[in-house]
């Protein structure tokens, strides 16, 4: 049955947020849409629940898989959606009650690829039920609209309001998406990925600037050699597809990104007595001299790398000073 919103809920031994996660999406004020559940061989009783809730509401759909990882589940999703537009949301997640209004609302007066609200970062265990925000008149909903040049700018640079990086909460025209998908070989990044290619294939976006949709830290990864290859995977694609497309700036700009991570997980290489992970690391490190994107990067950036690897805390200091001064900017 065609809908104009299909929103793909992923889910996979979230059992205890379920119910938030829903009641969410039921008390938008936008009511045209289908939920897909796609259950992951959730082990927890999320399945069961999920069926549960289809039975109360004929717009509620379950899918279900063998393990096979989030990206596979939002595949499916993709694959089985019925709706104009598709909106991402995790199961751990809940939604402001106007927000897909908005979106809406903001997709069909600009025409746009992709709608995107801003994220809350919760603390885990902390909790905002959707009827802790206000509800707006329609009038105050005005977007910040970033043409696909400033789209790619905004991605390549980290964007930390939008968080184009982060597929939850963005609102994406169906037909721009028909044949792509999210790649399955990746543990961590792949919402990454996924925009990059959606981004750099000249999507425009709408940019609702209110922190509606509430992301649960609750699903840490912590690092891993798993978790840290498949980000310099992502990384490395985002950096290749820049240069690929001639966006010389915006590559290196992803260079210097990905050589802040390689800090991090140095770091907590060491931190974490973790040898295969400190080994892992500094592999990647001299693999990453060798290239001649980073060749590129202005000597200044080098220098805080190089501090980073060798005097973390003050490299910390710098970073923390730098991610202040360029939010800062935003804001202005």
């Amino acid at each position: 049955m065609k809908t104009e919103i299909s929103i793909i809920i992923p889910v996979y031994n979230t059992r205890e947020y379920l119910e938030d996660c829903v009641n969410s999406v039921l008390r938008q004020t936008y009511t045209d849409y289908e939920i897909l559940f796609i259950d992951d061989g959730s082990q927890d009783g999320s399945r069961e629940a999920c069926r549960k809730l289809a039975m109360q509401d004929e717009r509620i759909h379950v899918i279900c898989q063998k393990h096979k990882g989030v990206s596979a589940a939002r595949n499916a999703g993709i694959e089985a959606a019925c709706g104009r537009y598709l909106f991402f949301l995790d199961s751990d997640d809940v939604i402001h009650p106007q927000l897909l209004e908005a979106l809406y609302k903001l997709q069909e007066e600009n025409h746009t690829i992709i709608a995107a609200t801003e994220l809350y970062c919760g603390r885990e265990g902390e909790v905002r039920r959707p009827d802790d925000w206000k509800i707006e008149n329609k009038q105050m909903w005005e977007g910040k609209y970033f043409d696909n040049s400033k789209a790619i700018k905004s991605f390549s640079f980290h964007n930390t309001k939008a968080m184009f990086g982060a597929i939850g909460g963005k609102m994406i025209l169906h037909e721009a998406v028909k044949t792509l998908r999210f790649d399955e070989d990746l543990a961590c990044g792949e919402d990454t990925w996924f925009l990059c290619q959606v981004i750099f294939a000249g999507a425009n976006i709408i940019v609702l600037p209110r922190r509606w949709y509430y992301y649960r830290n609750s699903r840490e990864k912590g690092y891993s050699v798993d978790s840290c290859t498949s980000i310099y995977k992502c990384q490395r694609a985002v950096c290749d597809h820049a240069t690929k497309n001639n966006k010389a700036k915006e590559a290196v700009h992803a260079e210097w990104c990905l050589l802040c991570r390689m800090v991090v997980w140095k770091e907590m290489g060491k931190r974490n007595q973790d040898v295969k992970l400190q080994e892992y690391v500094k592999k990647i490190i001299e693999d990453e001299k060798k290239r001649e994107l980073y060749s590129k990067v202005d000597w200044c950036r080098k220098m805080i790398f190089y501090l980073g690897c060798v005097c973390y805390p003050l490299y910390k200091w710098i970073a923390d000073f730098m991610y202040w001064y360029h939010t800062s900017i935003e804001s202005r």
